[in-house]
């Protein structure tokens, strides 16, 4: 009887501290965007030239799409130079580009073989002219005037790095449609809330600017390019905000393996990416970053996760002990019917969507964690397929 007693206490340990990092914090810093909201000082005709990067691996069947594109958004056309830089693909990713090149219309520069995301936009940052540097994923698509947003937040020296306004457009799959609804609500809305008193929790390549005087060049063993940019710069004193008017999209991917793979190796990368800024974690040299944000999101990636898998393991203790033996297993067979139940209504469905989204989150994650220990991840990820949903 008495592990079933510490069993119970793990349990109850496990739901106090999900309730309370999972709902907690965000209640907090919904607050604190209230009350410790720190203006940014914008000048809507701040231009400067720009430096506009696209690392591109094996990105034919969009490549074209992506430099008319960028070629069309709403910048001054004196005022911003593209360069791509293509990283030894297999496909004709690099025909496509040479042709913009030959046009004068893109500097390109080519990769013998791929070396990563990071190694890549160093070799991006040898040839750019400006100081602020907008990077953008080959696959991602900007909004007729997000890059304008991004650039005008620079006109206030505080700031050190924009990130834009993601949308994950889903396609038909329950996956991707959850893991939309996810990050709208849970992840870019806590970000912006999180730039309002002080910087982002976590990053996008699809779509941010820095001063490259910041950040002169990338570690190249890095997983999460995105997230060290940001503790970088964030780690010189910068704000490093979200602009919810510069608006990217980029299409999600379709099935639960894909959705693994990438969460896997995001989380593999935001272990690493801690450690190797760990000097920041509770450190209030970084304000309400290093005391809150920072750490926050580490045990909510990380923990959160492993808090859920714990409380559903020793749920079916904590029923038997609060109820009797009987009522428990009463209890679990209505649990069972109702879950049967809800799968023949929509709402049902959807319902039932969400707990299975939850599950594969945390295999995710565990895995993601695992691959990180036992030094499985590498900077080469495999290409994950995206769906076919439109734009929103």
């Amino acid at each position: 009887m008495d592990i079933i007693w510490v069993l119970i206490n793990i349990w109850a340990v496990a739901l106090g501290l999900f309730i309370v990092i999972n709902f907690g914090y965000f209640f907090l810093v919904f607050t604190l965007a209230k009350v410790k909201k720190k203006e940014i000082r914008k000048a809507e005709n701040f231009t400067p030239f720009i430096s506009v990067l696209v690392p591109c691996y094996n990105v034919g069947y969009v490549i074209d799409q992506k430099i008319k594109n960028t070629l069309e958004f709403d910048y001054p056309k004196d005022k911003f130079e593209i360069i791509a830089v293509e990283s030894g693909s297999t496909d004709n990713t690099y025909s496509i580009l040479s042709k913009y090149a030959a046009q004068g219309k893109i500097k390109l520069i080519r990769q013998p073989r791929r070396s990563g995301k990071s190694s890549a936009i160093n070799c991006g940052l040898n040839v750019c002219k400006s100081d602020i540097i907008v990077m953008t994923d080959a696959d991602a698509s900007l909004g007729q005037n997000a890059v304008r947003r991004l650039v005008e937040n620079f006109a206030d020296e505080t700031v050190g790095a924009v990130v834009g306004n993601l949308t994950l457009v889903s396609g038909k799959s329950m996956t991707s449609r959850m893991n939309h609804l996810f990050y709208k609500i849970f992840r870019q809305k806590l970000r912006e809330w999180e730039s309002k008193f002080d910087s982002a929790s976590f990053w996008s390549g699809e779509l941010c600017a820095f001063r490259r005087s910041l950040l002169e060049r990338l570690e190249e063993d890095i997983i999460n390019d995105d997230r060290y940019i940001l503790l970088k710069i964030r780690s010189k004193g910068y704000r490093c905000i979200s602009e919810t008017l510069s608006h990217v999209y980029e299409k999600d991917a379709e099935d639960v393996s894909g959705q693994i793979a990438h969460k896997r190796r995001t989380t593999a990368g935001t272990i690493q990416g801690t450690l190797r800024f760990k000097h920041m974690l509770c450190n209030p040299k970084y304000g309400l970053f290093g005391m809150l944000i920072f750490p926050a999101h580490f045990f909510r990636v990380i923990l959160l996760p492993v808090l859920l898998l714990i409380i559903e393991v020793l749920s079916p203790f904590a029923i038997f002990v609060f109820l009797s033996s009987f009522a428990g297993v009463v209890w679990l067979a209505v649990a069972v019917i109702v879950l049967a139940l809800l799968s023949v209504f929509d709402m049902g469905r959807k319902v039932l969507s969400s707990l299975f989204y939850g599950v594969f989150v945390q295999v995710a994650v565990i895995s993601g964690i695992a691959d990180y220990i036992l030094k499985r991840q590498s900077v080469l990820w495999k290409q994950i397929p995206k769906g076919q949903g439109k734009r929103e």
